[in-house]
């Protein structure tokens, strides 16, 4: 059956349950050891051919390979190795925070060298900024592999009842580069024979011999049922993983207190920080003004084959709210033609599967207003490249809450309302990275808060390469 009773789990059952997890164990944190290596010294040899190319001079490659073990070391005291149960933001900040200090310690080192000091921080400074780089991609891809191989984390046994235990089910499934796998259930539910598809196994007393890991939906039992499995089964897995009910409070960035034997979270909320807001503020304006030779040629070809479709402005202006519940103007390319709204209203008139579509989404699949060159610029959604203006004039943000009629913004839920009047609204965000249209309402209802409350630049960062990657292959966007 894969568990037994708590007070009869045998000797045996975990060997085999120690032995699951450090074979996982071994195998995942080789494979981000190995890539973590090949970053390295391709950032190694780039940073020593730019050096090469630069002065002529070739740094000591057989001391530049004395980094690869120490950051090896230094992936073991960060926690980096394998790097279970790290989201993508949360592990992007470790491993850059972990660069930093590494190549900080060398600099400092470099000093009280007297041999070719300037070279070797040519080579080092070039090396750190591709290692930034590529290490996080590194880690990503091959992340990407082994979860597509059924290679990365562990299975694990969950513990709970009701809505918390399939959400905490479904939260596990979502998101399979945390690297535990649902394998088994143990409920008291005596009418729940499954979960999302996850077999339910025994009840509470009872422990599963092949997950090393528990994972206890905490806020779905009582205090005594909680004490009871804390002291009892739980004492048989390597690892406890608690979820408390914290849904109103920000997940990333709680750290725990110690209050005398009492469990304290410490919650930061930083985008509600003044300073903080003015540094994303900079880090747009940096960021689009950096790059604008690479938009601005293509705004400008887009522009022109817009125009000449119809010989109509290109531009479009739309009404949005803002940040403090502010209008504002949005700059978009025109993708449909004159007179769409009487167009739409007639469309929603005639086709009751149309307007059902409108109502859920506030997009329509087949838009009859859409233009020609629109569906290529909407499915790109180059049709929002203009919007980088709006970042330049600070009405937007590069990552933020996507920019609402006020018709849309009011059909929202009051608290959403309250969080999102707190930020700038972006480009892109929670919201179109994870599936843009397919998201809906209720899409918004659930990231733009996430967003709010746990807003770090790594999250921007990871916002951003996963818009890429959804643009790219065109998803959710119509």
């Amino acid at each position: 059956m894969g568990y037994r009773k708590a007070d009869n789990a045998s000797s045996y059952d975990e060997l085999l349950s120690s032995f699951v997890y450090n074979r996982r164990f071994l195998f995942d944190s080789l494979a981000m050891a190995l890539i973590d290596l090949v970053m390295m010294a391709i950032a190694l040899i780039v940073g020593n051919f730019i050096l090469l190319w630069v002065n002529g001079i070739s740094f000591s490659i057989v001391n530049g390979w004395l980094l690869l073990p120490t950051w090896l070391v230094f992936c073991v005291l960060g926690k980096l190795l394998p790097g279970w149960g790290l989201g993508s933001a949360d592990e992007l900040r470790k491993i850059e925070r972990t660069l930093f200090i590494l190549f900080a310690s060398i600099l400092v080192v470099s000093f009280f060298v007297k041999e070719n000091i300037a070279s070797s921080r040519i080579v080092f400074l070039f090396t750190y900024l591709m290692a930034a780089i590529l290490l996080p991609l590194g880690r990503f891809g091959v992340r990407a592999l082994l979860v597509s191989k059924n290679r990365w984390g562990l299975p694990v046994a969950i513990y709970g009842g009701g809505k918390p235990l399939e959400d905490c089910v479904q939260m596990l499934m979502n998101d399979p580069q945390l690297g535990y796998s649902p394998a088994a259930i143990f409920s008291d539910d005596v009418d729940t024979e499954h979960v999302l598809n996850i077999p339910v196994q025994g009840g509470l007393s009872e422990v599963s011999h092949v997950a090393p890991i528990a994972v206890i939906a905490q806020n779905s039992l009582s205090e005594d049922q909680f004490a009871s499995l804390i002291h009892g089964p739980a004492e048989k897995y390597r690892r406890i993983i608690i979820i408390p009910d914290l849904s109103a409070a920000p997940s990333l960035w709680v750290s725990p207190i110690d209050f005398d034997g009492m469990l304290g979270l410490e919650v930061t909320k930083n985008l509600l920080n003044p300073l903080a807001r003015l540094g994303k503020s900079i880090a747009d304006y940096l960021s689009v003004s950096i790059t604008l030779p690479l938009w601005l040629p293509i705004l400008s070809i887009l522009y022109v084959l817009i125009w000449l479709e119809d010989r109509k402005n290109p531009l479009f202006l739309q009404l949005r709210v803002g940040r403090h519940g502010k209008l504002f103007q949005t700059i978009k390319f025109r993708t449909m033609v004159p007179h769409a709204e009487e167009r739409l209203k007639e469309a929603l008139q005639q086709d009751e599967g149309l307007r059902v579509e409108w109502e859920k989404y506030y997009k329509l699949k087949k838009d009859p207003r859409i233009t020609r060159i629109g569906r290529v610029l909407r499915r790109t959604s180059l049709d929002e490249l203009p919007q980088l203006l709006n970042v330049l004039n600070g009405s937007m943000s590069l990552v933020g809450p996507r920019p609402l009629p006020s018709y849309h913004f009011e059909d929202l839920p009051k608290s959403v309302q309250q969080l999102r009047d707190q930020v700038k609204p972006g480009i892109t965000g929670l919201w179109q990275g994870s599936g843009r249209s397919e998201s809906g309402t209720a899409g918004m209802e659930k990231h733009d808060p996430y967003y709010v409350r746990n807003w770090s630049i790594w999250l921007d960062i990871i916002i951003l390469f996963r818009t890429i990657r959804a643009v790219l292959v065109a998803r959710g966007a119509y």
